[in-house]
């Protein structure tokens, strides 16, 4: 695990042992001391670009390098160990949908707005952009109000009759029986001429 680095930790200059710069100048610190310095030769190290050393003692620099590990590891890493202790798969879906293939133009949220009840505001602006802002809002927002913006009933569709199937129509030849009664005064007389059961003497509760 790589370990972070403290910004303001205090570096010799390799031009100056008297120079403690901070870490997160140290690297405008060197081109300035490498300009104020022209007689003494330094060169970089392949591994820290903040290592300057000179060129006789570049090999053993090199060898003995703190920041080596951290180029070598990527470069000599067995494939078989693996670095992540938690995986996640990478799972493909295909998908027909490409919208980089559609022909759609770009959205424009002011010229929609225009087009519809919305209430707009102006923020930064000058206090006359303002006013002329809010005059031509309400200009806007009257047509809706006055319904200007809508069809003409000429575009409804008109009101149609709906027809209705036509009622069944009984035929008036219909066998009826002759014992049926047609008026209330026949069911009366018919209720009275029924024979009512006798009781029965030998029936006791």
């Amino acid at each position: 695990m790589e370990h972070y680095l403290d910004p303001e930790e205090q570096i010799q200059c390799p031009y100056n042992s008297a120079h403690l710069i901070r870490r997160k100048v140290f690297n405008t610190h060197l081109v300035k001391c490498r300009k104020a310095n022209p007689d003494i030769k330094l060169v970089p190290c392949d591994f820290n670009v903040t290592h300057w050393v000179e060129e006789p003692c570049l090999q053993h620099h090199h060898e003995n390098c703190p920041d080596r590990k951290k180029i070598e590891t990527k470069f000599y890493v067995d494939d078989k160990t693996d670095l992540n202790k938690y995986p996640v798969r990478n799972t493909y879906i295909p998908s027909d949908e490409n919208w980089d293939d559609e022909n759609v133009p770009t959205y424009n949220p002011q010229k929609t707005c225009l087009s519809k009840e919305v209430i707009r505001h102006l923020d930064v602006a000058s206090a006359g952009k303002k006013k002329n802002f809010r005059m031509e809002e309400r200009q806007r927002m009257s047509q809706f109000t006055n319904n200007t913006n809508r069809p003409p009933k000429s575009d409804f569709p008109s009101s149609q009759k709906v027809e209705l199937p036509e009622t069944r129509q009984f035929s008036d030849a219909i066998n009826e029986n002759e014992n049926t009664p047609n008026s209330v005064e026949q069911v009366l007389m018919k209720t009275a001429r029924a024979v009512v059961p006798k009781k029965n003497k030998n029936f006791k509760r």
